[in-house]
């Protein structure tokens, strides 16, 4: 009978010949040359134990199709399917490359630009082609829309005629290279991140990029970089307006900077620039930055043409930066023929708009490669690209920009430990001289990254905030509503609002530590990677999400609401560690909210605990599901995996799925004492769950055979377990409080 049994699992249960990932949660993917694993073991631990989960590949797994069915048609594209399997099946955000062009596929772009040069760069690197996985209309983004080999063309001449491909490259992921031609290379770059701690000093350099311009009598890089200065307010600015010499630069840095940005022209291997109106060239070569000693390691931005072109035998100028022993912790650059503006335009397009974009973002971003990819997303969608030159200019500033180094360095900020008056705090209420009796008051007259201090009162006003701060309550409570447009952080209020309590249309909001009370709680529409955590919420409907992708919401106590948190169109939600009582309707409602994780929560006496409809390849484990009326429903919703979880005592059903539902795979749960157990119309995977009613606990010879437990039609569990699962690993306690 045992044969029997094991023969027929065999046949209703087929392994794929490529190992499935499910469940598994990562943060950073490295892919590695093999030649580089062993070295890279330190780093994946280092980044673990600050909190980034970490997954190292080589690029012999991703051929050999050891994670996922490799697909494309040349290396370059095997590894981006790869990256955006990583990205839907393991949540990644961030992506770093380690290795050389050689030994990491590089992808070239097509783009004719029109300049006199075009002749001699018909092409160039951008491996924001890798960040950038689908397109606008959600498929996978090939950037090689016809068919024809070439990559990212954009009026590309092959004989008499002209090829474009229809991309729009914004990138879901933020992507960084260490390309590393060696091992000490490689030791250079890691040890460097590792001992990573910043600084607040902030070194200009720049010069006239273009002497004798009918375009303005200005220094172009001194009027970008003043431009640069303002978005930096706060920090410890030093200025070489314009370097006298090499020695000069190398002393200024060896003597420390968290930010080095060198605003000029270039070829590869040197950086230059020039005092104004002269045509003498101001140079610091590839083998100045060998020299460096310095001990504090910046973050290195430059302009120059393919001062990060690293496909050559010899190192271009940015990668020396990083892979030598001192130099930088990461650099920034163009790998093709970079383009700034002359005059004053030099900030309003192309490149010195890009830089202005990057380091607006750099001022409020925790990871380096935030700071990259919010900024490229930024520029892309501020300029019309109508002009066939004007487009591709554009396209390629954004193209060519690359980022060496670790793309989830966390940025240094500046603290008033480092600069006085850096970050102003803004008093409301209380008796204090200066304090605002209001808070919107305080609000319109705050700057991008103060902080307002509301103090103990009741505030009854409705607060807009459409520049990035932190509002702090202590003791206090309004009686209105929040609505927010930057990214920004609310914490510490009572908030009573008539209708809502907290409205968000902007990214990067953090809510946290609030007591919310109202018919709606949180509405947020396109509000991407956004923090919902330690909140205490009890309304009609606590949170109301539309289109918020990778939103965290983390410790909350929903508790005696009609509706806990419903969710429509909001991929890769992260919710975890959750208090979910006494709701009397859909507690966690996901519609269309695609490779979500839920872990660790509790879902105590509401009405329905989790209900997936219309949501793809989510994984729901580690859970307390007991005395719900319904335990975890799954409707028209495919490749899910629920595993872990502790389901009992729950009114109706301990888990369905219905008939339009296949591919989920239910395991190793607890499933014990619900009034039904399991219901199953659709045709599902059911694996090694504990059931209360499983006949081989009470006749001991059939669960040694692992007699399969029945579920409904035609679904069993070939291979109940007969002890239950220990998931109490991430909860504090057990019961509600």
């Amino acid at each position: 009978m045992r044969c029997l049994i094991i023969a027929l699992s065999l046949l209703l249960i087929i392994p794929s010949t490529h190992a499935i990932s499910g469940g598994e949660v990562y943060d950073l993917l490295v892919i590695t040359h093999p030649e580089f694993i062993s070295e890279l073991q330190d780093f994946v631990e280092f980044k673990e134990t600050r909190g980034i989960r970490t997954k190292l590949v080589s690029i012999e797994d991703i051929y050999d199709g050891v994670y996922f069915e490799c697909r494309g048609r040349n290396d370059a594209e095997k590894i981006k399917y790869f990256i955006k399997d990583a990205y839907d099946n393991w949540h990644i955000r961030y992506v770093l490359l380690v290795g050389s062009a050689k030994m990491i596929p590089v992808r070239y772009v097509y783009l004719n630009d029109f300049s006199s040069t075009w002749e001699y760069e018909r092409r160039f690197i951008s491996d924001l082609y890798y960040a950038d996985i689908y397109d606008e209309n959600g498929n996978f983004s090939s950037w090689d829309t016809n068919n024809n080999g070439f990559f990212g063309e954009y009026r590309h001449e092959i004989g008499d005629k002209k090829y474009s491909d229809d991309i729009y490259p914004e990138p879901e992921i933020a992507i960084g290279r260490l390309a590393c031609r060696n091992k000490i290379e490689l030791r250079n770059a890691i040890n460097k991140i590792m001992n990573y701690h910043g600084d607040s000093r902030l070194l200009l350099i720049g010069g006239d990029s273009y002497p004798n311009d009918p375009c303005g009598d200005i220094s172009e890089g001194i009027y970008l970089e003043e431009a640069i200065a303002e978005k930096m307010q706060g920090w410890n600015i030093s200025r070489l307006y314009p370097p006298k010499n090499f020695r000069q630069i190398s002393s200024y840095i060896n003597n420390g900077a968290g930010i080095v940005v060198m605003e000029g022209a270039g070829g590869q291997h040197m950086w230059a620039t020039h005092e104004h109106d002269s045509e003498k060239w101001i140079y610091y070569f590839s083998w100045n930055i060998r020299m460096l000693r310095n001990d504090i390691y910046p973050v290195v931005v430059t302009s120059g043409a393919r001062l990060a072109k690293f496909d050559e035998k010899r190192e271009c100028f940015n990668w020396v930066f990083v892979a030598s022993r001192h130099g930088a912790v990461a650099s920034i650059g163009s790998t093709g023929l970079c383009w700034t503006a002359h005059g004053k335009n030099v900030t309003e397009f192309y490149l010195g708009n890009l830089h202005l974009r990057f380091f607006a973002e750099y001022r409020n971003a925790t990871y380096l490669g935030d700071a990259w990819r919010n900024a490229i997303i930024s520029y892309l969608r501020s300029f019309h690209r109508d002009g066939v030159v004007e487009k591709a200019f554009h396209l390629k500033a954004a193209e060519e920009l690359e980022l060496f180094g670790d793309p989830t360095l966390q940025i240094y900020h500046v603290t008033s430990c480092d600069v006085k008056n850096s970050k102003r705090y803004l008093y409301v209420g209380g008796t204090g001289e200066g304090n605002y009796s209001d808070i919107q008051s305080a609000v319109d007259d705050a700057s991008p990254g103060d902080e307002i201090i509301v103090l103990s009162g009741v505030y009854n006003e409705n607060v807009t905030i459409w520049k990035s701060l932190t509002i702090s309550g202590y003791g206090a409570t309004l009686k209105g509503h929040f609505d927010i447009s930057a990214p920004s952080t609310i914490k510490s209020f009572r908030i009573e609002g008539s209708s809502y309590c907290i409205s968000c249309e902007s990214e990067n909001v953090t809510l946290k530590d609030n007591t919310i009370v109202g018919y709606y709680g949180i509405l947020m529409n396109n509000s991407e990677y956004s923090t919902i955590s330690d909140n205490t919420f009890k309304c009609i409907y606590a949170v109301v999400m539309e289109n918020s992708n990778h939103v965290k919401i983390r410790n909350n106590s929903i508790r005696n609401n009609w509706y806990g948190i419903w969710s429509e169109g909001c991929r890769f939600l992260d919710v975890e560690k959750n208090n979910f009582s006494f709701n009397r309707w859909y507690t966690l409602w996901l519609e269309r909210s695609d490779n979500s994780l839920i872990r660790c929560n509790t879902f105590y006496m509401n009405w329905y605990s989790i209900f997936l409809y219309h949501s793809d390849g989510c994984t729901i484990e580690k859970n307390i599901i007991v005395h719900n009326e319904h335990g975890p429903q799954i409707d028209f919703s495919s490749n899910n995996i629920l595993r872990m979880n502790d389901i009992r005592y729950n009114e109706h059903y301990g888990v369905y799925v219905d008939n339009a539902s296949a591919g989920n795979r239910i395991e190793k749960n607890n499933i014990v004492d619900n009034a039904h157990n399991a219901r199953d119309d659709g045709k599902n995977i059911w694996y090694n769950n504990y059931w209360s009613d499983y006949i081989g606990l009470k006749y001991r010879i059939l669960g040694i055979l692992r007699i399969p437990k029945h579920i409904s039609k035609f679904n069993f569990d070939w291979c109940p377990a007969t002890k239950e699962f220990d998931v109490m690993g991430c909860h504090q306690h057990y019961e509600a409080n």
